[in-house]
């Protein structure tokens, strides 16, 4: 699914007479709300859907195909979601 999907589904959820624009901006909170969350604290815990956190990769090398020469990535944030 993409954004203008979802953006679609969230305005039917809305009752299908709101507005894209009005659509639109429901979302964008909800996803600022949780970069904000992020940010924050590491994690948003979301009832009965699950919940998103912020953990450390390690760094890691990884094997370039064909060539066998290997690369190292250094470490990283990620985003990992658990459902409920």
């Amino acid at each position: 699914m993409n954004r203008a999907s979802f953006q679609e589904l969230v305005r039917r959820q809305l009752g299908g007479t709101a507005t894209p624009m009005a659509a639109q901006l429901a979302l964008d909170a909800v996803l600022q709300g949780i970069r904000d969350g992020l940010k924050q604290d590491g994690e948003v815990k979301l009832a009965h859907f699950g919940t998103f956190r912020v953990r450390r990769r390690a760094s890691r090398k990884l094997l370039l195909p064909g060539s066998q020469t290997s690369i190292q990535l250094p470490e990283r944030n990620v985003i990992t979601f658990n459902e409920h």
